[in-house]
Protein backbone atom coordinates (compact mmCIF):
# COMPACT_ATOMS: atom_id res chain seq x y z
CA UNK A 1 0.00 0.00 0.00
CA UNK A 2 1.04 3.68 -0.38
CA UNK A 3 1.19 4.42 3.42
CA UNK A 4 -0.82 3.94 6.81
CA UNK A 5 -3.96 5.82 7.09
CA UNK A 6 -4.33 8.13 10.40
CA UNK A 7 -7.43 9.16 11.74
CA UNK A 8 -7.18 13.20 12.73
CA UNK A 9 -9.24 15.85 13.80
CA UNK A 10 -8.95 18.96 11.78
CA UNK A 11 -11.45 21.47 13.23
CA UNK A 12 -13.11 21.70 16.95
CA UNK A 13 -16.16 24.01 17.82
CA UNK A 14 -15.47 24.91 21.75
CA UNK A 15 -14.04 21.97 23.05
CA UNK A 16 -15.75 19.11 20.56
CA UNK A 17 -14.49 17.79 17.47
CA UNK A 18 -16.87 18.40 14.34
CA UNK A 19 -14.77 17.17 11.44
CA UNK A 20 -11.82 14.59 11.21
CA UNK A 21 -10.32 13.39 8.02
CA UNK A 22 -8.24 10.37 6.66
CA UNK A 23 -4.52 11.75 6.16
CA UNK A 24 -3.93 8.72 3.26
CA UNK A 25 -6.99 10.20 1.39
CA UNK A 26 -9.44 13.11 1.11
CA UNK A 27 -12.20 12.08 2.91
CA UNK A 28 -13.69 13.90 5.69
CA UNK A 29 -16.25 13.31 8.30
CA UNK A 30 -18.79 15.84 10.34
CA UNK A 31 -19.96 15.74 13.86
CA UNK A 32 -23.88 15.00 13.81
CA UNK A 33 -25.98 17.75 15.14
CA UNK A 34 -26.91 15.41 18.13
CA UNK A 35 -23.56 14.91 19.66
CA UNK A 36 -22.56 18.99 19.01
CA UNK A 37 -22.43 19.33 23.06
CA UNK A 38 -20.79 15.96 23.92
CA UNK A 39 -17.13 16.01 23.17
CA UNK A 40 -16.83 12.26 24.01
CA UNK A 41 -19.43 11.07 21.68
CA UNK A 42 -18.45 13.49 18.63
CA UNK A 43 -14.82 12.21 18.90
CA UNK A 44 -16.29 8.37 19.12
CA UNK A 45 -18.58 8.74 16.32
CA UNK A 46 -16.08 10.27 13.90
CA UNK A 47 -13.66 7.51 15.23
CA UNK A 48 -16.07 5.07 14.52
CA UNK A 49 -16.88 7.05 11.04
CA UNK A 50 -12.80 6.71 10.07
CA UNK A 51 -12.76 2.91 11.10
CA UNK A 52 -15.55 1.89 8.98
CA UNK A 53 -14.31 4.04 5.51
CA UNK A 54 -11.96 2.23 2.96
CA UNK A 55 -9.64 4.65 1.84
CA UNK A 56 -10.42 5.74 -2.23
CA UNK A 57 -7.07 4.33 -3.48
CA UNK A 58 -7.60 1.28 -1.70
CA UNK A 59 -11.03 0.65 -3.96
CA UNK A 60 -9.15 1.49 -6.93
CA UNK A 61 -6.71 -0.83 -6.35
CA UNK A 62 -8.81 -3.66 -5.61
CA UNK A 63 -11.32 -2.97 -8.86
CA UNK A 64 -7.81 -3.02 -10.09
CA UNK A 65 -6.93 -6.09 -9.18
CA UNK A 66 -9.99 -7.71 -10.20
CA UNK A 67 -9.24 -7.29 -13.57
Amino acid sequence: MLGERSFVILRYVDAVPSVAGCTKCPLKFFTLEPLHNDRIGAEQYLQDKFDAHRCREEVKLQVLRRW
